[in-house]
């Protein structure tokens, strides 16, 4: 059997994971099948078959580059506004997080359902959204002790509400809510959620 370099064995599975999440997004998870990520990448099924045993094994590579992913884009974030202004940054989690392409929230959703069957994506799936309640609920706290937000309110209570908001808007979206309109309810739901008055 060939032996592949470390860093292109990588570079490689990044791709097929890319190619995976968007051939996933037209036809479905459940619809895709490893010939159809293998054709969109011109390559033979055997080839992926080097990096994934399966599309499963894909779907949890993927789940673990999206956590870290949105990790660092988290970080980034919070460091990027140096005002701290917390509806600001509400609206940039909307604008940085928020994919508005229908097809891929739809993907979303279906992966979703799939934690049900599949226990170790149910696990991962259940630390990665650990994880991120932990992390907004630290930057709520942080921003409540800065008296920027509602200091009357649980900061992992506003966590776990920013998370469902979102996901509520995540299916708005699918269903043909507006973009503008998904923005501007956003930004209002962040008034009442942060307390902040005009």
């Amino acid at each position: 059997m060939l032996k592949v370099l470390p860093e292109y064995k990588e570079e490689a599975k990044k791709r097929i994971i890319e190619a995976s999440v968007k051939v996933m997004s037209e036809k479905g998870y459940s619809q895709t099948t490893m010939v159809d990520i293998a054709a969109y990448l011109g390559v033979s099924k055997g080839a992926l078959y080097l990096y994934f045993k399966s599309k499963d094994e894909i779907i949890v590579e993927s789940a673990k580059n999206m956590q870290l992913h949105l990790s660092q884009l988290h970080r980034m974030q919070m460091t990027a506004s140096p005002t701290k202004d917390p509806l600001d940054v509400w609206i940039k989690i909307l604008d940085n997080f928020m994919p508005f392409d229908s097809k891929i929230n739809a993907l979303y959703f279906e992966l979703v359902a799939i934690t049900q069957r599949d226990p170790e994506i149910n696990k991962l799936s259940a630390k990665n959204l650990e994880k991120e309640i932990e992390m907004i609920e630290h930057e709520i706290a942080s921003q409540q002790q800065m008296k920027l937000v509602r200091t009357d309110a649980d900061p992992r209570t506003i966590a776990v509400a920013l998370i469902s908001f979102f996901s509520g808007l995540r299916l708005m979206n699918i269903l043909g809510l507006d973009r503008d309109e998904i923005r501007k309810r956003w930004a209002e739901m962040g008034r009442i959620v942060l307390g902040i008055k005009d």
